[in-house]
């Protein structure tokens, strides 16, 4: 019965998902205003906080005023932009003059060109076409009763134009009703959501529904600033090149740039067309495209960061396919929606883990870790990208972490590879070396070399796998100074008696086992013990490198167990007395 289920899974959540678009779709004339009152009481809710908590507002009245006045400018605004559209649709004809000098001129620069040719096969074209459909007129026509259908034309155009009108005028105030209770009702939705999800889930609940209201608060408030200020200067700027309409075309790039990407251009499209059918030279055109382009790249580089600061949270190519999705269920309604729609779903999957996915998928910065990218990279021969990879993790982190938290757990993972069987021994060397040349090659900014004579404490290491160990310990050689320490190696195929006559010879200050993971757990501690047990007062070091935890050293027998070559150098300054480490390493 549970293999069934896990096999039905995917089934069941595909069907839920498509059951979920087709109700967003169907139930379009719900969902939408219900949205759009949601979008507005993201953006006005800092605003009915800052009355009522800071300047002592009652609640109620707090939320009538700031909801009044909001829908009353923009009923405002949207009755001077209906009034300029008018003007602009009546005085459309009396710019055909300039319009034809255009196209007068651009055809005197293609005379004699490719372009020329091209309009004398298409004239030709043209008039063949007309001499065949001519022979096949036969009968005479009769003529259409032109008045009477301009007139009908007017009266249907008349009632679309009421109908639309009243269907707006409908779904504004059903939005703005829905605005006020939301903003009065806010404490009761919240507590209800959280009554409905379950007080086992309080916290996670609590936590997703204000990252949501905040990021999309401040995402909303952020950027209808930013669009506000837009919008003023490129009005004004309009007005001073000369352009006409400026109100009409301020506001449509305000709300264009809600739009990511494409929204600022698409609302540049009319104003430069105009600008073209206006002027007679080509000197205020040009004025207003350097305009558009010039506060497009101000808002950008300078407005944005400054104001906003941060991203919404969403990768580029998941808020182009949302801003397609929203669009084609909802219309231009989702194409304003797009986003802060996008922003709740990302956020709230986070938080939920059937939805995970989606904040895999869409989420901005990606889950996959620097260590598992640079196997990936290496496991398809891509040397090229793993080195850059490295590279510019030790320019933001250094060198020796970039060794402790990418190099040595990729090498952990090629060896669970190579153990599970998912990967071949030859490869998984290949890997191996590889990432011990990546360790090599990369400038030793931060190691610590030490001025001391050669005749140092001797350090004696054994490491159970050669090519694995290499990364590590090559770093620590570096980092700690050839010339301080005489370092000593074990062959890796030495017997446990071996290793003993070896440290029974060498005396060494201090004994270095090197035995990454997995595996070699057992042989490790059983060296550790062997040797504690042979040499009471000998110091032994077992370097796991990579391990997600140290074991204990009471139950390995080392003297102290580490992870990193940051603790391993941390407590070899600290035992040969070279200086005292700068925290007090983990073990």
């Amino acid at each position: 019965m549970e293999a069934l289920q896990l096999q039905l899974a995917p089934l069941i959540r595909l069907a839920t998902v498509m059951l979920t678009v087709a109700m967003l779709w169907s139930g379009r004339d719900f969902f939408i205003p219900l949205a759009l009152a949601i979008l507005f009481a993201f953006l006005l809710k800092p605003v009915v906080s800052f009355l009522n908590h800071r300047l002592h507002f009652a609640r109620t009245l707090a939320v009538i005023t700031v909801t009044l006045l909001s829908f009353s400018v923009m009923g405002a605004l949207l009755w001077v932009l209906g009034g300029e559209l008018h003007e602009l649709v009546k005085e459309l004809p009396g710019y055909r003059n300039t319009i034809h000098q255009r196209v007068v001129s651009l055809k005197q620069v293609g005379q004699g060109g490719v372009l020329e040719k091209l309009q004398s096969l298409a004239a030709e074209i043209s008039n063949v076409s007309e001499e065949s459909g001519a022979q096949g007129a036969d009968a005479p026509q009769e003529t259409p009763v032109f008045i009477e259908k301009s007139t009908n034309r007017v009266q249907e155009t008349a009632m679309s134009a009421l109908g639309y009108l009243a269907d707006s005028l409908g779904t504004a105030s059903v939005v703005v009703v829905f605005v006020i209770f939301m903003l009065l009702r806010q404490n009761d939705v919240r507590n209800r959501v959280i009554h409905l999800v379950g007080y086992s889930r309080l916290t996670t609940t609590t936590r997703a529904l204000d990252e949501a209201a905040s990021r999309v608060s401040r995402y909303l408030l952020m950027q209808s600033l930013i669009n506000g200020v837009y919008g003023v200067l490129l009005a004004v700027g309009f007005w001073a090149i000369g352009l006409p309409y400026v109100v009409l075309w301020g506001a449509l790039a305000a709300l264009f740039r809600f739009v990511p990407y494409i929204g600022p251009w698409i609302a540049a499209v009319l104003p430069m067309a105009l600008s073209l059918a206006v002027f007679d030279g080509w000197s205020q055109p040009l004025m207003v495209i350097t305009l558009i382009v010039g506060l497009e790249l101000l808002t950008n580089m300078i407005l944005e960061p400054w104001l906003y600061g941060q991203s919404a949270g969403v990768s580029d190519l998941a808020l182009l396919i949302a801003i397609m999705f929203w669009t084609l269920i909802w219309g231009p309604v989702g194409l304003l929606l797009a986003t802060p729609l996008t922003v709740c779903l990302v956020v709230f999957s986070k938080y939920i883990p059937e939805l995970r996915f989606v904040e895999i998928l869409m989420g901005d910065k990606p889950e996959v870790q620097p260590a598992f990218l640079v196997y990936q990279r290496l496991l398809v021969g891509d040397l090229e990208e793993a080195e850059e990879l490295t590279q510019q993790s030790a320019k933001e982190i250094g060198q020796e972490k970039t060794i402790d938290q990418v190099l040595l757990p990729a090498a952990v993972h090629a060896r669970r590879e190579m153990m599970a069987g998912r990967l071949s021994k030859e490869e998984s060397d290949s890997i191996l070396d590889t990432l011990t040349t990546l360790s090599s090659e990369t400038a030793l900014e931060e190691a610590v070399v030490f001025a001391a004579d050669s005749d140092g404490p001797l350090l004696l290491c054994r490491s159970f796998d050669a090519s694995a160990d290499a990364i590590a310990l090559n770093w620590l050689t570096r980092s700690v100074g050839a010339g301080v320490l005489k370092w000593e190696s074990i062959p890796q195929s030495a017997l446990v008696s071996e290793v003993i006559a070896q440290v029974e010879k060498l005396q060494p200050a201090i004994v270095c086992i090197s035995a990454m993971p997995p595996g070699v757990s057992s042989t490790a501690q059983l060296l550790c013990k062997r040797l504690r047990h042979r040499f009471p007062e000998l110091k032994i070091l077992l370097a796991r490198w990579g391990a997600q935890k140290a074991e204990s050293p009471a139950d390995t027998g080392a003297s102290w167990v580490v992870t990193t070559t940051e603790q391993a150098r941390e407590r070899l300054q600290t035992v040969l007395r070279l200086e005292e480490p700068a925290s007090a390493p983990a073990t």
